[in-house]
């Protein structure tokens, strides 16, 4: 009874403050037709602009084409239909956040609250409709712009290429508060985003086939290049950023010729992009080819022997994520899907790309979490972990399992004096992100480019928590839209207003207005948020370094 008093009181609580519930903006004109946003308080939103001709029909599995327009004005007031995605059952919270929740030292009570009541809260809802047509922009502004244009930023979400969506949490008015244009966006995912085939590639223009999810990315930073004036925004002062799989997005983008001039500053949160390089035609490592991993897939899922074009592109949307019986059957050999080289939007793995200073000529920014496998690393260990031979198994769910275990990062598991489980969720979570990050810091200075590396380490503000400073935790500081009951105190205050500003900083003056200091390779330093923010030597600079040559070895053989 007490709990579904509760619920009824948040629900009446959020409907009595319906979003977009405020006064009409003005009439924006764009070459492709008049829109209209609403405005709260202080700041005017722009929700669900189409920035591409729907991609489905003989557009499905294509580079993206710019919209044709519309005729009436646009009602800009609400987010539209996230890309396709699999979906749990509805109104159960995602796997992924029940690790947030009873990690996070909330009472029970207020767990079970949140439980039965998610889809009431837009950082909690995971049950959004999804549409093909979901290629879709959203802008936050200031109301008034008083002198010029503003510095704008592009935000891609995460989700591991295969969830999520520009709306929900990223939909906030901090960025505006701080003269900065924000900017969130769908682009298409799992295999609608990076499906290839032969004979999708045969009747390309390209000769190729996937990333399109990369391509909608692109196509929305063209988008803006090309509109964002008429909304305040300075075309000649853009920032991207993103996390996870926004943040690997970041580090392609920077690599790929085709985003050249499209952007001036990037922030990758917690990429992984490094062992991660799929090709189009050949085998890397243990990933086979792009075209056959297709060819594989779309048997397993159609049962169709000899398809045609017109077969892959007429499959009914569902049967894509019917992948039950090709990961049983391919179990090395999963549909993991993200970018992939292909000899046009990228010419070599971006690891490669970072190493021989084959980048954009960009300001770049990257860091990660102190505990990145806290809330990620149950998914991966299917198993319980072996009493002797964790390290090697956590070696061996990691990107370079094919390679042999470093004598390095062996010694560096063995120093851990944490618990088996905890130890291993350590050492997982650097493999997977802080190798990365720091990876690429390390190659991009190293070949003269202006860059830095933060480390963020904060935990939730519970004396039972055991979440630490998880996968994804930094974007509640950042966007400061945080679940409710989340055990947060006046320290935590602290660090979202710190990192808010040093983000912006970064996107209006090319670099943070703080002790924050460029990275010297020479002496690698990070700027760490956590108990106390400090410009310092990661604790686990040997690790790092140790990745690092794991790396540049792997790197030999593309």
């Amino acid at each position: 009874m007490v709990l579904r008093f509760l619920i009824v009181i948040f629900s009446i609580f959020l409907i009595g403050c319906n979003f977009s519930d405020g006064k009409d903006t003005e009439i924006i004109s764009l070459p492709q037709g008049d829109l209209v946003g609403f405005a709260k308080g202080e700041t005017d939103y722009f929700l669900g602009i189409p920035y591409a001709e729907p991609p489905i029909g003989a557009n499905r599995f294509e580079p993206p084409k710019s919209h044709k327009g519309w005729s009436d004005v646009l009602k800009a007031k609400e987010a539209e239909k996230q890309c396709m995605q699999p979906q749990g059952e509805e109104g159960e919270l995602s796997e992924f956040f029940e690790v947030f929740l009873t990690k996070s030292g909330m009472k029970w009570w207020e767990q079970i609250i949140l439980e039965n009541a998610a889809w009431l809260f837009a950082s909690l809802d995971f049950e959004k409709e999804q549409s093909e047509d979901c290629l879709f922009i959203n802008i936050i502004k200031p109301s008034k712009i008083d002198n010029g244009s503003l510095p704008v930023m592009v935000w891609f979400h995460g989700g591991g290429y295969n969830f999520g969506n520009g709306d929900g949490l990223y939909i906030t008015d901090r960025f505006a508060k701080r003269d900065v244009i924000l900017v969130t966006m769908n682009y298409r995912l799992g295999p609608f985003g990076f499906f290839a085939h032969p004979l999708l590639s045969e009747t390309s223009k390209m000769g190729v086939s996937g990333n399109y999810g990369t391509l909608d990315q692109i196509q929305a930073l063209k988008w803006v290049q090309t509109n964002i004036h008429l909304f305040g925004g300075d075309p000649d002062n853009v920032t991207i950023f993103g996390e996870s799989a926004g943040g690997a997005s970041v580090e392609t983008l920077v690599s790929t010729k085709l985003a050249k001039d499209l952007f001036h500053k990037a922030i990758a949160q917690s990429g992984y992009t490094v062992g991660r390089a799929r090709n189009i035609r050949e085998q890397r490592g243990d990933l086979i080819s792009a075209e056959s991993l297709g060819e594989k897939f779309f048997h397993s899922i159609s049962g169709i022997d000899n398809p045609s074009v017109e077969d892959i592109k007429n499959l009914s949307a569902d049967l894509f994520f019917e992948t039950e019986k090709f990961e049983k059957e391919n179990d090395s050999e999963q549909a993991g899907w993200f970018p992939i080289e292909d000899n046009w939007v990228f010419d070599s793995p971006t690891q490669i790309s970072f190493t021989e200073g084959k980048t954009n000529d960009v300001i770049y920014v990257a860091g990660f979490n102190a505990n990145e496998g806290t809330n990620l690393s149950p998914f991966v260990f299917g198993e319980k972990l072996k009493e002797n031979d964790w390290i090697k198994q956590t070696w061996e769910m990691s990107d370079f399992s094919y390679l042999p275990l470093p004598d390095d990062v062996k010694a560096y598991g063995e120093s851990l004096e944490y618990s088996k489980e905890r130890s291993a969720n350590e050492l997982w979570g650097d493999l997977a992100f802080g190798g990365d990050g720091f990876f690429m810091v390390n190659q991009f200075a190293s070949n003269g480019g202006e860059a830095y590396l933060y480390y963020f380490e904060k935990g939730p503000s519970s004396d039972t928590q055991t979440l630490d400073a998880a996968h994804g935790l930094e974007l509640f500081y950042l966007f400061d839209n945080i679940v409710p009951f989340w055990p947060w105190k006046k320290i935590d205050d602290g660090i979202r207003d710190t990192m808010l500003k040093d983000w912006t900083d970064i996107a209006k003056y090319g670099k943070p207005r703080s002790d924050w200091q460029k990275f010297d390779p020479n002496n690698p330093k990070a700027m760490h948020y956590g108990q106390r923010i400090e410009f310092k030597t990661p604790e686990k600079l040997s690790l790092y370094k140790s990745l690092e040559k794991v790396y540049l070895e792997e790197g030999k053989n593309f």
